[in-house]
């Protein structure tokens, strides 16, 4: 969303920042248990895969269609997937969630590590929020998406804005893959169906929305978790149909914005 939004860019390989920090926390758990060091490390790595991407390609195809930025990204995802099987192997790997127990609420019984995940989320929501609405960077990043000359006309260096959104954003990745360990079998191929689940929120939200993928993210959980209740199936398929009856009746998503690039309204 935010590759999307603020950069025009539909940056598929943010999977595979979600991977590899799934797999360095894997790795600094075995090595040290860990999961704080992991996940801090997981965004770090998360931060540089993001520097060295945006530096060294994306900004050699900013200007180019979306549908190139497609394929570009999807295939540093690929190579990013092999560079993982050579070197953790094609076996999935267990994390141990850093916090057991459960939380009753209401009758219901929430496992304490899931809870921590959302209050990180609203933290992570948050802070994007302020970064993009409440920043100098985040007002010149999105002036420089209107018009990029007159940004640099005013002795403002739109790259360094770029690409420190662009780290932030692939930090964010990382430490999502971090958090999901424990939760699911650290795989390979475990950016795929994120990327999947990531492309629908996305998509029903709107593109460039983050309020958007907040609230879509919020009604496909539902959707996911319901659906898989009433008819195992529906937990893969009712995201899809939700998806597509949202875009019959608003094409650009729930909060999306046709032409316009992230945070301005008509």
């Amino acid at each position: 969303s935010i590759g999307y939004g603020l950069m025009r860019v539909v940056n598929m390989e943010a999977m595979l920042y979600y991977s590899f920090g799934a797999y360095i926390t894997y790795t600094i758990v075995q090595a040290t248990g860990s999961f704080l060091f992991g996940a801090i490390a997981a965004t770090i790595l998360g931060a540089l895969l993001g520097l060295v991407v945006e530096t060294q390609l994306l900004r050699r195809v900013y200007h180019r269609e979306m549908m190139f930025t497609m394929v570009v990204t999807f295939s540093v995802f690929l190579i990013g997937i092999g560079a993982i099987q050579f070197i953790w192997g094609l076996n999935p790997r267990p994390v141990q969630a850093p916090i057991d127990g459960m939380l009753s609420f209401a009758g219901i019984s929430i496992p304490i590590y899931r809870v921590l995940i959302i209050a990180i989320a609203v933290i992570a929501y948050i802070l994007i929020q302020l970064l993009i609405n409440k920043t100098i960077t985040g007002k010149a990043l999105r002036a420089g998406i209107e018009n990029r000359d007159n940004v640099v006309a005013l002795g403002i260096d739109i790259n360094l804005i770029f690409t420190t959104t662009f780290v932030v954003a692939s930090a964010f990745a990382g430490l999502g893959g971090a958090l999901n360990a424990p939760i699911i079998m650290v795989g390979p191929y475990m950016g795929f169906d994120m990327l999947l689940l990531s492309f629908i929120t996305v998509i029903l939200g709107g593109l460039g929305s983050i309020k958007g993928t907040a609230v879509s993210a919020l009604i496909l959980g539902q959707v996911i978790s319901i659906g898989g209740m009433i008819w195992t199936p529906l937990a893969t398929v009712a995201p899809f149909a939700v998806m597509i009856v949202v875009i019959l009746i608003k094409p650009t998503g729930l909060f999306g914005v046709k032409g316009k690039a992230f945070g301005f309204d008509d």
